[in-house]
């Protein structure tokens, strides 16, 4: 039995809510893609493939739901509201680009009105945008969040709900970290290429080793150090991190100098190791670090094949099932 066995999803997609609707049915609801003409982007063949696709009358599809995810990122569909305002159970998520605005949004509009793109790239050059459709992504991200928590609301009162949430506050949450740093510091965040920056220094997040890259940085956590340090002794090349009582530090706030040296050390290390010895070891010992996957090994990653996204050739799978009454 999977989590949500039993539980039968009705979705209004238009992009922001896919992945919401794709996580749902990965939980085990049924899932039911509703008037939604084709779409043959890989995105969207990964995102629906755990759904079916039906052109039944909506008002037939809302007979027996537990929830309908309403996507309104261009389309105010009207008269819907009514329709799911008959089903006193119905958790009713509606999803809009702003909080109860219809102003069409995209991708980079989302991730420029975030703020993620003020924070991301080199400091020199233009900001960028995440890869992929990131903006929708967290979007269905909190889609998904708000329907299990409409459900635990009418597991504990009988009732269903209307929850509303926009893109643009789905994706401001991931940029938290900028309104933190600016409510505690007063400081507003900028590009800064390949460094985190915390109080007065700045860490690498990204670094070369033998095959490849992994991403990796070296914050104010014990226990995380002293791991990462006991395998560089056992390699023979911890130099001076070895005599450093890493309860007794801030990194945060150690000098940039001293800082730039220590990484020195850690990157001959991890030039030393590829990717997937690496990637064990931080398993084994809990680093933090993970490997960087190029595009072209995604469909062997065991996360893409434990979750049956990708066919044997490596292409994304089927765009949609067939559902009783509806279309293929």
């Amino acid at each position: 039995m999977t989590l949500l066995d039993g539980i039968r999803v009705v979705v209004l997609a238009d992009h922001l809510a896919d992945f919401g609707g794709s996580m749902l049915a990965r939980l085990g609801a049924e899932v039911v893609l509703a008037d939604a003409a084709p779409l043959t982007a890989p995105r969207a063949k990964a995102w629906h493939k755990s759904m079916t696709r039906s052109d039944a009358p909506l008002e037939t599809l809302l007979e027996g739901a537990d929830i309908l995810i309403d996507d309104r990122r261009t389309d105010p569909r009207e008269g819907v509201d009514d329709l799911a305002a008959r089903h006193e159970a119905l958790i009713h998520v509606v999803v809009t680009g702003f909080p109860n605005d219809m102003r069409p949004v995209t991708d980079l509009t989302l991730m420029a009105q975030s703020g993620l793109m003020h924070v991301t790239g080199q400091p020199d050059r233009p900001p960028l945008r995440l890869p992929g459709e990131q903006g929708y992504a967290l979007t269905g991200i909190q889609t998904a969040t708000a329907a299990l928590m409409g459900l635990r609301a009418r597991r504990l009162t009988g009732k269903g709900q209307r929850i509303t949430l926009s893109a643009v506050q789905s994706a401001a949450l991931a940029n938290y970290r900028e309104a933190v740093m600016y409510d505690q510091t007063g400081r507003i965040g900028t590009r800064r290429g390949n460094m985190l920056v915390r109080g007065k220094s700045g860490v690498r997040q990204i670094w070369p080793c033998a095959d490849g890259y992994v991403t990796w940085s070296m914050i104010d956590n014990p226990g995380m150090m002293r791991a990462i340090v006991r395998v560089m002794e056992e390699e023979g090349v911890a130099g001076e991190l070895a005599n450093i009582d890493w309860d007794d530090i801030l990194v945060a706030d150690t000098d940039q100098e001293v800082i730039d040296r220590w990484q020195g050390i850690v990157e001959t290390f991890f030039a030393r190791h590829d990717r997937k010895t690496l990637a064990d070891w931080s398993l084994e010992h809990g680093w933090g670090l993970s490997p960087i996957i190029r595009l072209s090994e995604v469909p062997e990653t065991p996360q893409m094949k434990a979750r049956g996204v990708f066919d044997a050739d490596g292409v994304p799978g089927p765009l949609f099932a067939v559902h009783p009454g509806g279309a293929t």
